[in-house]
């Protein structure tokens, strides 16, 4: 399906090494300074599945990178706002002339000359969600302003992957120092939105929109609530599963006096179509109102197809 046919879906709805440009190859030795754009806090969420459900669950999750105070290791600090308890903290380091991470072999990685990397690690284990023997890797993913870390398992014996959780966090961008606080919340209400719809859960999707919403596509037009969310619905019954992804670093958050923030950014929307995952990426501005601290979207704009 190429991207004119993600284009209709969404107006409906409304372990090799790929080496770029500017990106240094295996052959660089990985040093912990390579790892340096990685140094502070960022905010995002933790999507796992959920075993009581059978559904992704997704949380709040904060981390805190810093250097070890020889320089030769990077302190990693969880936090969790909805469940300090869970709170966590450890030592990242390379070893074995730069083959290991975290006690774990360097499959792959992509450095490039702006700070940005991507390391791949995998090791054989057990896998602690059944218990069985599986190849586990882990992918650190930095572009931008946008970090991720996902964990998945190949059972020996299979060709499948299978992703049990994903970090994915912001650094805080284009907001006064005071407004900080209003970028985590709009980035994590963005994460919170988007998992209720790629999960098709339409009524905790439906709760993040004002029933006055407004949603301007241009070249669909404006459509209200009820069209809007009829057509949601179509598309959550159709057999083709479309899911966003918000593209990493494209984040922009600005206040609304009196009013609430104005978000901004790009998003991927997938779908794979006779085997093959086809992608296209599209611009938005949404408008979120801040009613007594109830975030919801009033205004949509979809763009740049």
């Amino acid at each position: 399906m190429k991207k004119s046919l993600i284009l209709t879906l969404w107006m409906i709805s409304l372990s090799g090494m790929v080496i770029f440009g500017n990106a240094q190859s295996m052959n660089h030795i990985l040093t912990i300074s390579d790892l340096q754009k990685s140094i502070g806090k960022w905010r995002g969420t933790l999507t796992y599945l959920d075993y009581t459900s059978g559904k992704p669950y997704t949380m709040p999750a904060d981390i805190i990178f810093s250097f070890t105070e020889n320089q030769s290791g990077l302190i990693r600090s969880y936090e969790y706002p909805d469940e300090p308890k869970a709170n966590e903290k450890d030592t990242l380091v390379i070893e074995k002339n730069g083959t290991l991470f975290n006690k774990e072999k360097i499959a792959s990685q992509k450095l490039t000359r702006s700070g940005d990397f991507t390391i791949l690690t995998e090791y054989e284990g057990v896998d602690g969600n059944e218990n069985k023997v599986a190849i586990i890797r882990h992918t650190y993913s930095l572009e931008g302003n946008g970090f991720s870390i996902k964990k998945e398992v190949k059972f020996i014996g299979t060709d499948t992957w299978i992703k049990r959780n994903e970090y994915l966090f912001t650094k805080e961008v284009k907001v006064a120092l005071t407004d900080k606080a209003l970028f985590t919340k709009i980035a994590q209400l963005d994460s919170l939105v988007f998992a209720a719809y790629n999960t098709q859960n339409m009524p905790e999707f439906k709760k993040y929109f004002t029933e006055n919403l407004e949603w301007f596509q241009d070249n669909g037009g404006l459509l209200d609530y009820e069209t809007v969310f009829r057509n949601f619905q179509t598309m959550f019954n159709n057999e083709n599963k479309l899911t966003r992804e918000l593209v990493k670093g494209s984040l922009e958050v600005h206040p609304i006096k009196n009013y609430g923030a104005i978000e901004i950014g790009k998003h991927l929307f997938k779908h794979m179509e006779n085997g093959k995952l086809e992608i296209g990426e599209f611009r938005f501005l949404m408008i979120w109102k801040n009613d007594n601290d109830k975030w919801r979207l009033s205004k949509v704009v979809s763009y740049d197809h």
